[in-house]
């Protein structure tokens, strides 16, 4: 049975028939059981969901009436009736399953355009009407009708790019884009990816001047709504066309996870020089953490970002805003995720420590005052065991630890408004003011000496009485239209009286500030900036609308004008930390109203629709590089979800949204802190036996093993029957640990119902199935076989693969290689895998990958190359539990090279791969056998250690480091 949601719910004759208030209310009952399909929902529950106010003289009575209706129309089988309540079984199916199937498949990287537009257009042609769940009311689906609504969007600009990829060109085809874009681009005119898309088109079309003045108009767009330029994306399609470039179909990838991400200014820094430069100074002097304290507002993270801007060499950061009340493990994972750093182990703390022990980073925190105590506990363990790493903090107060060199951020400087013209406009309070006055088209000169001294001395007289607090600053500037109302809107909040006792005199000017910055909103405006307060990290206008419950019809965009507003008062910070525009709230703007939102008695139910839009976002959606890009960069709200589905007993929830971060935490292998919430959810009553056997997978995966008995394996097969994704997941599981334990035959069985299943039903499950049977035909000595396989698999993911397919097939497909005798061609395919990852994605090579291309590299006599890698896979952060490995293989390369520690180096290997219990592979300890017999193998000295064997190999390996360029065997390295 399939339920249709794409348009008109239809129940009854498919009309929405006027109703009197307490009637019956079938479309909005069925749409609430829908939405929670495989979860019971008690009777009362769905009477105050639908009925709400109008509930009360009502009994559940109503609610079985609707439902015998129901079942009337579609049969005993839509709507089951058990202990818990009532339940629409999770095998019903919906329109939106599908076309939420064909929008994941159309938006995979590789595809050729035909393909593209075939599956987009299939999806589309699914959609009945202008708008989902039509005659059901808005807010009783809000987070699933702004999803799907949002869905609608990127199909059809995903059609748009494979009309526009398409080779030869074609006209009509480049019509069809252009008509589309310019459809995306009405509804959301500060849409950058549908203006892009509009440009494009036009340039192919050769309508150069058109396409030249998409831009102009994205660029007046933006900057007289929110004060900005266009993204670099932008600028850059906008630079190709006026090169004459019309390569335009290629997709713009970007970072699928949020690893050294930075902060981007969106306006010059003003009179912070001497401070940027105090903090580099400290930092080149060879101190290793460096705190910036100051009261709120004073522009800590600015400076932060400007410092991270000036650093070389890699550079990570962690707001901790989000993550108040933390416990140091916790803490430590969420270092993890943003650093982009596998985490093994169950101790988090220990497993970043080990993973940065031999990295070469700066790690720079901000708000570290909402995690003090977890900050300073992993700090002391980072600084303990990691010298290569240095951390630079914001925080309204240090963290106390030894070797701490403090940098104190003040209020910029200001003047009295009757002190000479030159030294008021020198002020860099009133420089600061008259910028954002002129961003707000309030001044005509962003420059205050250009300016007349009436209007001089109003700047100077608004700066004083801010304290010259960078925030404070921002804010009445964002209310202002001219110098003179500035004035008549500044001397009013400061005017008032305080209650506020124990706060500095400066922050109750600033929170003053900013009540009367609220103070001034319309209701409208109000009321959904403090919804927007639940957000813990950056959030698109998508998600405001479905957080604020606000749910709009196509072309009225409400909320979205209401945070273009908000963000030109500066009561919403822009975020151009990644695709599409995003917004975030600076924490002192957040607490107040996250004060008011409690006060206002909405906190539970913002909350609650921030749960359902994250927890539904990724629900039954296959593994892509938008799922780990998203998870990523909004992680903190993921977290924040999370805690509270916990908090409030909504398992379901709670598992969605441990199921999502699981693949994130897969993708990083941070598996200290997957291990641990996967365990919690499991514990939870309310899981669906599908959702528990899925979170079995994610568990196994990030143990790299699996306690399964043969019987609980095809348990949860038979659970997992349904779902072609996860059952593809389970099965390689099986054949992997099969097959690592001597059971080829079972190995081999688990791998043909793979295949049938990627084959079939999960298309895109089938360059990993058929790189995984080329690595067991490799190990069997099938050469043949595995070589034809590698090959295909590798076809399989074009020649623009996705991030995750770079991360699960390249890597099998090049041991196969390697396997099978071509280490040239295993060379080739995984030093490419590894570059394309790391330029296009952001995903830097982890030491396993750096291996794996050492040991390919000495088969193909390049020892050369082999050494550099082994040696990154050394001193680079993430070494995991390769340490022996990477340093067995430096050896043999050296002593190929002829270098003189390469006997000390292979002893080091032997030494650390029995610590850790790991034994290499038959081929790879051949090529460690040969060189021993070629250098031998030094004795090491007693009371040998992990850590000190490590250390020394890693100064080995960077005493030895090699140009990149291979040099002869037999040469002495001098």
């Amino acid at each position: 049975m399939q339920v249709h949601v794409l348009g008109p719910l239809r129940v009854g004759d498919g009309t929405t028939p006027a109703r009197a208030p307490r009637g019956p209310r079938p479309r909005d009952v069925l749409a609430v059981l829908v939405a929670r399909r495989g979860r019971p929902v008690p009777a009362e529950t769905v009477l105050d969901l639908v009925w709400g106010d109008e509930a009360t003289g009502l009994t559940v009575a109503a609610v079985h009436t609707v439902v015998s209706r129901l079942r009337r129309q579609f049969g005993p089988g839509l709507v089951l009736t058990t202990d818990a309540g009532y339940v629409v079984p999770a095998e019903i199916a919906t329109d939106a399953d599908r076309f939420s199937e064909l929008a994941a498949a159309s938006h995979e990287a590789g595809l050729d355009p035909a393909t593209r537009a075939t599956l987009c257009r299939e999806a589309l042609a699914l959609w009945v009407g202008a708008v989902t769940y039509d005659g059901v009311r808005c807010d009783l689906l809000a987070s699933e009708y702004v999803r799907l609504e949002e869905l609608h969007r990127r199909v059809r600009a995903d059609l748009a790019m494979g009309l526009l990829a398409a080779a030869p060109p074609s006209g009509a085809a480049a019509t069809e884009a252009l008509a589309i874009a310019q459809e995306l681009a009405a509804d959301d005119p500060l849409d950058e990816t549908a203006a892009m898309l509009a440009m494009r088109a036009a340039y192919r079309l050769g309508r150069q001047a058109e396409a030249l003045e998409l831009y102009d108009a994205l660029r007046r767009t933006l900057r007289d709504e929110l004060g900005v330029d266009p993204s670099p994306a932008a600028r850059a399609v906008h630079a190709r066309i006026l090169a004459h470039d019309a390569a335009f179909g290629a997709r713009q990838p970007q970072p699928v996870h949020p690893a050294f991400r930075l902060p981007v200014a969106l306006s010059p820094t003003v009179g912070r020089a001497a401070e940027t430069a105090a903090v580099l100074a400290a930092l080149k002097a060879g101190r290793r953490v460096v705190t910036v304290t100051g009261p709120g507002g004073v522009g800590k993270s600015r400076m932060l970002a400007d410092v991270g801007g000036a650093l070389d060499g890699p550079v990570a950061h962690i707001s901790l805003a989000a993550h108040a009340g933390l416990a140091g493990d916790e803490l430590a994972a969420a270092v993890a995720m943003s650093s982009g750093l596998p985490v093994h182990g169950t101790d988090a703390v220990e497993g970043l420590a080990r993973s940065l022990a031999t990295a070469e980073l700066t790690i720079l925190v901000d708000e570290a005052e909402w995690a003090l105590d977890a900050a300073a506990e992993v700090a002391h363990a980072v600084l303990a065991g990691c010298p290569g790493v240095r951390i630079v903090v914001a925080s309204r107060t240090a963290l106390s630890l030894v070797g701490e060199h403090v940098v104190e951020l003040g209020p910029l400087d200001t003047t009295d408004a009757d002190a000479d013209p030159d030294a008021i406009a020198a002020s860099p309070a009133v420089r600061l003011l008259a910028e954002r006055l002129h961003d707000r088209g309030a001044l005509t000169e962003p420059d205050p000496a250009l300016l007349d001294e009436a209007a001089l001395r109003v700047l100077a007289e608004a700066a004083s009485r801010l304290d010259g607090l960078p925030l404070a600053l921002e804010l009445v500037a964002g209310s202002a239209a001219s110098p003179q109302e500035l004035l008549d809107l500044v001397r009013w909040p400061l005017d008032l009286t305080s209650a506020e006792t124990g706060r500095d005199p400066r922050q109750r000017s600033l929170r003053r500030t900013v009540v009367w910055s609220v103070d001034r909103l319309p209701h409208g405006d109000r009321a959904i900036l403090r919804r927007l307060s639940v957000f813990a990290g950056p959030f698109t206008t998508a998600a405001a609308r479905a957080v604020c419950g606000i749910v709009e019809r196509p072309g009225v965009r409400t909320v979205d004008a209401a945070c273009r507003r908000l963000a030109a008062q500066h009561l919403l910070a822009i975020d151009r930390g990644g695709s599409p525009l995003s917004f975030h709230l600076l924490r002192t703007v957040r607490d107040l109203l996250q004060e008011e939102l409690t006060d206002a008695g909405e906190a539970e139910a913002a909350r609650t629709r921030h749960l359902e839009w994250f927890a539904g976002l990724w629900r039954d959606v296959p593994l892509s590089d938008a799922l780990i890009e998203h998870v990523g960069r909004t992680y903190d709200d993921h977290f924040y979800a999370l805690a509270y589905a916990f908090e409030t007993g909504s398992d379901a929830h709670a598992a969605d949204l441990t199921i999502a971060l699981g693949r994130a935490w897969l993708f990083t292998e941070n598996a200290a802190t997957g291990i641990c919430w996967i365990e919690r959810a499991l514990a939870l009553p309310g899981l669906t036996a599908v959702q528990r056997a899925r979170l079995e997978v994610q568990r196994a995966g990030l143990l790299t093993a699996s306690d399964w008995t043969a019987e609980q394996i095809e348990s949860l097969a038979a659970t997992l029957d349904s779902d072609a994704d996860w059952s593809v997941q389970l099965g390689l599981m099986a054949a992997i640990g099969s097959y690592v334990t001597g059971d080829v035959e079972r190995a081999l069985g688990w791998l043909a119902r793979v295949l049938d299943v990627a084959g079939t039903r999960a298309p895109y499950h089938l360059p990993e199935a058929v790189a995984t049977q080329a690595a067991f035909d490799a190990a069997a000595g099938h050469r043949e076989a595995a070589v034809s396989g590698a090959r295909e698999s590798l076809a399989r993911i074009g020649t623009s693969p996705s991030a995750v397919h770079l991360v699960s097939v390249v890597p099998k497909a090049g041991l196969a290689l390697l396997d099978a005798g071509r280490p040239q061609e295993a060379l080739e395919v995984l030093s490419s895998g590894a570059r394309d990852a790391e330029e296009r994605f952001g995903v830097r090579p982890h030491a396993t990958t750096l291996c794996n291309i050492g040991w390919a590299a000495l088969g193909a006599e390049r020892p050369g190359r082999a050494a550099e890698s082994f040696a990154r896979a050394l001193s680079g952060p993430g070494r995991g539990m390769s340490a022996g490995e990477a340093a067995a293989g430096l050896g043999a390369a050296q002593a190929s090279l002829g270098t003189a520690t390469a006997s000390e180096l292979l002893a080091l290997g032997e030494w650390i791969l029995a610590s850790e219990r790991n034994v290499l592979p038959p081929t790879l300890a051949s090529h460690v056998s040969a060189a021993v017999a070629l250098v031998g193998s030094d004795p090491l000295p007693a009371g040998l250690t992990a850590d000190l064997a490590v250390t020394r190999a890693v100064q080995l390996a960077r005493a030895n480091a090699c140009d990149g360029h291979d040099r002869q065997p037999g040469r002495t390295r001098t």
